[in-house]
């Protein structure tokens, strides 16, 4: 800390200019680049490092960089692209520029880096470049990012980090609600909290899918993996009828609206599932209240009740024999 104090109040005695204690090259001249100039950059791009332009113009500026894309030297490409904008945001060439900028990211790997540079492309240049093949591109790196494996290292594979796109596809549905991969998108927000076992919150995305795109084909899939959800976490809540019965009404529902979809025998069969766990429910209430309560009356209701809504069951003639036989003793 004390390190920290001293450096800055050397900073301070030998006259630092202001702009570049905030993050700005002040090595520009006039010539290259105006005051009203540096104003805008810092309008438009924040508080960064600022990148020096190797050239006088912004179209010099621009040809040095692609001469170093054309040669293969992405990371320099990059640079120049970036200081080209830094420079020259206003400029006609800076769209064309930033888009270049956000491609040599995305060939050199740096996929959240490039993501970032499409939205600033989005947000500063609207109109001035080809927006649906920016969305596609953005939708490509979230995709990508969403099933790719981190920390590979010589024979070890490395692990998924799913969750790192979520934000990436919420803001692709945020720049392009309508867009044709939009529902896409947050079905795969589903999907990734799905992947990491959050079944809640991928309940709550496929709801919002069904809810804000209903006759897309996504909707389908999302009813779908939404009942399949809410099947596994009444799976977790043995004792909660609640949950059980959330499930059975989400697998019915489902069942009902796309009886041609290739998923309903899976439906099918994850709801007979859940009523044979219903029953089973429902009688071992019933027999606490007989055996261990001590209840008569309140047992004899409870298979009563038993009968009346699972008439087909394995246990429904247990649970006759025993209401005759409870049914006796009433005075």
């Amino acid at each position: 800390m004390r390190r920290i104090r001293f450096l800055i109040a050397v900073w301070m005695c030998i006259g630092v200019p202001l702009s570049f204690a905030a993050g700005y090259d002040t090595s520009l001249t006039d010539e290259t680049r105006s005051g009203e100039d540096v104003g805008k950059a810092r309008i438009k791009r924040g508080v960064h490092w600022y990148r020096k332009p190797s050239r006088a113009t912004d179209l010099a500026q621009e040809k040095l960089a692609y001469e170093y894309y054309q040669h293969n030297r992405l990371r320099k490409a990059a640079n120049a692209y970036q200081a080209m904008v830094y420079a020259w945001p206003d400029s006609q060439r800076a769209a064309s520029a930033q888009l270049a900028l956000a491609k040599v990211q995305q060939k050199r790997g740096k996929y959240e880096a490039a993501f970032e540079e499409y939205q600033y492309l989005v947000d500063n240049y609207p109109g001035q470049f080809a927006y649906p093949e920016v969305l596609g591109l953005q939708f490509q790196i979230a995709s990508y990012i969403m099933h790719a494996r981190v920390g590979k290292l010589l024979f070890i594979p490395g692990f998924s980090s799913p969750e790192r796109a979520i934000p990436l596809f919420e803001q692709i549905i945020r720049n392009a609600p309508s867009w044709e991969k939009a529902p896409e998108a947050q079905f795969n927000i589903g999907r990734i909290h799905e992947m990491n076992e959050e079944e809640e919150e991928a309940i709550a995305a496929y709801e919002v899918l069904q809810n804000r795109y209903p006759s897309s084909e996504w909707a389908r899939q999302a009813a779908f993996r939404e009942s399949c959800a809410l099947y596994r976490l009444s799976d977790q809540r043995r004792n909660d009828e609640n949950a059980l019965n959330a499930a059975r009404a989400a697998l019915s529902a489902f069942i009902r609206a796309y009886p041609s979809s290739p998923d309903v025998s899976t439906a099918e069969t994850y709801l007979r599932t859940l009523n044979t766990r219903l029953a089973t429910l429902v009688y071992e209430r019933a027999r606490y209240y007989d055996e261990l309560a001590r209840k008569p009356e309140a047992a004899l209701q409870a298979y009563e009740d038993f009968v009346r809504r699972f008439p087909h069951s394995e246990l429904a003639e247990k649970a006759r024999v025993r209401i005759e036989q409870l049914s006796r003793r009433k005075p």
